[in-house]
């Protein structure tokens, strides 16, 4: 079983009011692809990384706030590939059996929704672990999202940059060390 911990970043419409396609809305368009593979929850060793930018095609134009958190410019995705590519490519790169980790809830359904814009299949998604909900039943507990920098102040860890994906699937992995994985996914809901 393979565990990837995965991180994305995504461009965001530069008006709200922007449906792409009738009668899908799509909050957001990928624009970064970032994972770790870890042999195991015990572990947490890195056997593998995954880094790769996606050339947008609904939302082209970076949005200046999405570029003023990740650095990621008009110029920086010029020669990035489709969508379809990297996500197949990323998929493979994860094996055959595996589950997803990520910080929130957000990455995965959003992975989902890209999937679905660009026609692909996204029922081929495994589970997904959200280490924000452990975090929160270990260290917070007040039932609120917190930031991945916010865990990581919390716990002593000293980041790598954020808001790059593979920095930001490292980080998690981080905070996982951390924290009591066989007791925060006992009786975990996928």
């Amino acid at each position: 079983m393979n565990y990837i911990v995965m991180d994305l970043e995504w461009n965001q419409p530069l008006s709200p009011q922007r449906l792409v396609r009738d009668p899908i809305r799509l909050s957001g368009e990928i624009i970064q692809f970032g994972a770790v593979k870890i042999d195991s929850l015990e572990n947490m060793e890195v056997t593998g990384r995954y880094c790769e930018f996606v050339k947008p095609v609904y939302y082209p134009k970076m949005s200046k706030h999405v570029t003023q958190i990740t650095d990621i410019t008009d110029e920086t995705l010029a020669g990035a590939r489709p969508f379809k590519d990297v996500c197949e490519e990323f998929l493979e790169w994860c094996g055959d059996e595996y589950v997803f980790v990520t910080w929130s809830g957000n990455d995965i359904y959003m992975l989902e929704d890209n999937m679905i814009i660009h026609g692909m299949d996204y029922k081929v998604l495994p589970e997904c672990y959200d280490m924000q909900i452990v975090f929160d039943d270990q260290v917070t507990q007040d039932c609120g999202n917190k930031a991945l920098a916010y865990a990581m102040w919390k716990l002593d860890i000293k980041p790598d940059r954020s808001h790059d994906a593979l920095n930001d699937a490292i980080n998690t992995v981080k905070v996982m060390s951390k924290l009591d994985l066989s007791e925060g996914l006992d009786g975990y809901e996928v």
